[in-house]
């Protein structure tokens, strides 16, 4: 039961649990019901360019992918991704954020992710090489997050 492993957790990951989870709520409603415009400085900041080589603590991800996995809505990877911007931009850490598109039985999908250091910190490399990843051109990020949302 999924009680039973949350109050097994530690207090810092409850914490962080509990954090992670309300964040889900505020990004789930800006993407929803905000136009990009006024969200779109929360992902793309100049910040994200002077990250320290900071390592992301250990099950940090995994504590955030629980959260948006046991959320009363569903969490795609948009919403994981800016979640888990969120929370490592809070300690100093400016992960990358990727996009990418495949053709799957016919139809375009879009997948996003975050790196750090070069590592991919919030997805496998299997699901992420079955992409090819979109290299953006000042301001059309719009395009690219109108796919995921």
């Amino acid at each position: 039961m999924m009680a039973d492993a949350f109050f097994r957790l530690p207090l810092s990951h409850k914490k962080l649990f509990i954090k992670a989870w309300l964040m889900f709520l505020i990004w789930d409603w800006r993407i929803s019901k905000q136009p990009y415009q006024k969200w779109k400085g929360h992902i793309f900041t100049p910040d994200q360019f002077q990250s320290a080589k900071t390592p992301v603590p250990e099950s940090f991800i995994s504590v955030i992918e629980k959260a948006g996995r046991h959320h009363i809505r569903k969490m795609n990877c948009l919403r994981r991704c800016l979640v888990t911007m969120s929370l490592l931009n809070d300690l100093k850490i400016y992960p990358g954020l990727h996009f990418g598109v495949r053709i799957a039985a016919g139809k375009t999908e879009a997948h996003c992710w975050l790196t750090h250091d070069g590592i991919i910190i919030n997805d496998s490399y299997d699901v992420v090489s079955t992409y090819t990843e979109l290299r953006t051109k000042k301001g059309s990020e719009q395009a690219f997050l109108s796919a995921l949302t």
